[in-house]
């Protein structure tokens, strides 16, 4: 039980960790924010975690026992990637 609590934090943790550094870093620029950039930062939360949740109950479905934090750190990279190709 404490370990499946302790990944559920990790896939959590790592989108929230991600979306906020990224986030903040152009949200407080001019020391305000707007309800846009709170929209933008559900958004990515959202995108992230939703990409490491698939990942890590996909993976575990197929047979795989794979590290929440391998899980969590590749949803980061293929957010980056999907980032990259929209602009």
């Amino acid at each position: 039980m404490i370990e499946a609590l302790k990944d559920v934090g990790i896939i959590v943790g790592v989108p929230v960790a991600r979306s906020v550094i990224g986030w903040a870093g152009n949200a407080l620029e001019d020391n305000k924010v707007t309800e846009f950039e709170w929209k933008q930062l559900a958004s990515t939360v959202l995108r992230v975690g939703t990409i490491a949740t698939l990942g890590y109950f996909g993976v575990a479905a197929a047979g795989f026992d794979i590290p929440a934090l391998s899980v969590a750190a590749g949803a980061y990279i293929v957010d980056l990637i999907v980032c990259a190709i929209k602009k």
